[in-house]
């Protein structure tokens, strides 16, 4: 029954979109609150906000040399997927604050969609099977990418929300439904907290102009970024749990 109720989630999910009307790209959404020039870099905070990403990638490289962390080669193999993500977000992103259009926002979105769903494989693997994790990573990886092959071609977001949305529902679901694999799952609450804070931010973007000249969307990516310093943290130190 518990499976049953993340998989009817995101079957009704799916539904839902289809039936749904395509959705398209705001007709606003290139133009952020901060767009100065500084040092001949446009956008700046914008641009330069991206770096976290990298440094967060690279400090979870340290994971891989636990011997703990994974109890199985896929994870492994996952979890490297996932960082190489996290630090093409880094380039990805800043490529596309430099000249914000839907073409360079392909280039954002893309590692975006590969992060969602190592994540969310790597997640089932923990919390229900480590064979559905393992047998469900490659299908998941390619539906995001196609997420986003698709937006590009078609201009309908549908399946891309359907790639960032429902992790977010799914993952506290087997939080709070599944016993953990592994310990330190505070990390996962964690990440799941912060990357909330970051939509928050994206969202008031134009609005924390008031605050600070920089607007929300440095702050969206600061806060995206320590999600993952959660998620990559806690990799590196967990242990398997005993059940």
């Amino acid at each position: 029954m518990r499976v049953a109720l993340i998989a009817g989630v995101g079957v009704a999910a799916l539904i839902a979109l289809w039936v749904h009307a395509p959705i398209l790209q705001p007709p606003g959404y290139h133009d952020f609150a901060d767009r100065r020039s500084i040092w001949g870099l446009h956008n700046f905070w914008n641009v330069v906000s991206n770096v976290p990403f990298l440094l967060v990638a690279l400090w979870g490289i340290r994971a891989l040399r636990s011997e703990a962390a994974f109890l199985q080669t896929w994870e492994r193999a996952a979890y490297w997927v996932l960082l190489s993500g996290v630090a093409l977000v880094a380039i990805g992103s800043g490529y596309y604050h430099l000249r914000p259009d839907d073409g360079t926002l392909f280039w954002d979105r893309l590692p975006m969609a590969v992060v969602f769903m190592s994540l969310l494989a790597t997640t089932i693997g923990e919390r229900i099977s480590l064979h559905a994790g393992r047998l469900l990573l490659i299908p998941l990886l390619a539906l995001g990418v196609a997420s986003v092959v698709y937006w590009r071609l078609s201009g309908d977001l549908r399946l891309y929300g359907l790639v960032q949305y429902y992790p977010l529902l799914a993952l506290p679901l087997m939080i709070l439904l599944f016993p953990p694999r592994y310990t330190g799952g505070a990390g996962l609450l964690a990440m799941a907290g912060f990357y909330a804070l970051a939509k928050v931010f994206e969202l008031l973007d134009r609005r924390i102009v008031a605050l600070a000249a920089t607007g929300g969307h440095p702050w969206k990516h600061l806060a995206a970024a320590l999600a993952m310093l959660c998620y990559v943290n806690m990799v590196a130190h967990r242990r398997p749990a005993r059940l």
